[in-house]
């Protein structure tokens, strides 16, 4: 299976799983210029590229100074940037001749986690990198129904991860237009806006997108769906009055409340969330 095309690369990684990486990746889907075409439904290899990072720190300490490696041919970044040219040259295999022309401008590839954030750079320095973060109690929430997560271990992971794409924001804070931070609140309570700044960080016209498709998008793996039909699943399900995704946690006592907050509070504020402090 031969690649036809060069589009460029479009990260979009999500704060965790129940984030909306399906959500969004099948909007920014619709647009003419973009392209999802699996199998490669999640790609994961960000998050197991500490692997890589330690494996391309251990050839380089193997070469001997004397060889000036480094000087002639480039040292380990060097190294692990071509690795990470081969996961985007595997990941445009997806893309076949029988894709119709003209080709792509935007590859979507999506991943619900930011582990491995840190070395996003180091591998993949002209791809976009869209980071979608969604209010921790709604992901903790939609866990424990979707996937029977425990609370406590699902608040400590989403404050971890909080944490980890500050800490990136810090580091590449002069770097705005390499990645973008998207709330799932706001793709969901002002579609059109969101998506119009997604389509100019990509650099796509969106004059070309179909906004009333979008609108029109129907339901995949949302955690209401095991209320309707006893189980979670990925077929396309008409939306119901009922669906609030905003509204996960509203059943939450208020010891649960605090106990998030004692957990992931400070991340929450910081990533621009409002705690529940009343009772």
């Amino acid at each position: 299976m031969e690649a036809v095309a060069k589009p460029r690369l479009c990260h979009i990684l999500g704060i965790d799983k129940r984030s909306g990486t399906n959500f969004l990746f099948r909007l920014l889907n619709l647009h003419p210029d973009c392209l999802g075409p699996g199998p490669i439904w999640e790609d994961h290899f960000l998050q197991h590229a500490d692997m890589l990072k330690a494996y391309t720190t251990r050839v380089a300490n193997a070469w001997k100074p004397w060889w000036k490696v480094e000087d002639t041919i480039g040292g380990q970044a060097i190294l692990l940037r071509h690795f990470g040219d081969a996961i985007e040259r595997f990941l445009r295999r997806q893309i076949t001749q029988e894709r119709p022309n003209p080709p792509p401008h935007i590859l979507l590839t999506k991943t619900p986690s930011v582990e491995g954030l840190d070395l996003f750079f180091e591998l993949f320095p002209s791809a976009y990198l869209i980071l979608l973060i969604r209010d921790g109690r709604a992901v903790v929430e939609s866990g424990v129904r979707s996937f029977g997560w425990d609370y406590e271990r699902a608040m400590q992971r989403w404050r971890n991860n909080a944490q980890a794409i500050l800490d990136f924001q810090k580091k590449h804070r002069a770097d705005t237009k390499r990645f973008i931070l998207i709330k799932y609140e706001d793709l969901v309570q002002h579609e059109e806006r969101t998506l119009r700044t997604l389509f100019d960080f990509v650099e796509l016209d969106a004059e070309r997108f179909d906004f009333g498709a979008a609108q029109a998008l129907q339901l995949t793996g949302s955690s209401d769906l095991i209320q309707q039909t006893g189980a979670l699943h990925w077929n396309e399900t008409e939306k119901t009055p009922s669906f609030n995704p905003l509204a996960r946690f509203s059943n939450w006592e208020r010891s649960r409340h605090q106990r998030f907050n004692r957990i992931a509070g400070t991340q929450m504020t910081q990533l621009g969330y409002a705690l529940q402090t009343t009772p």
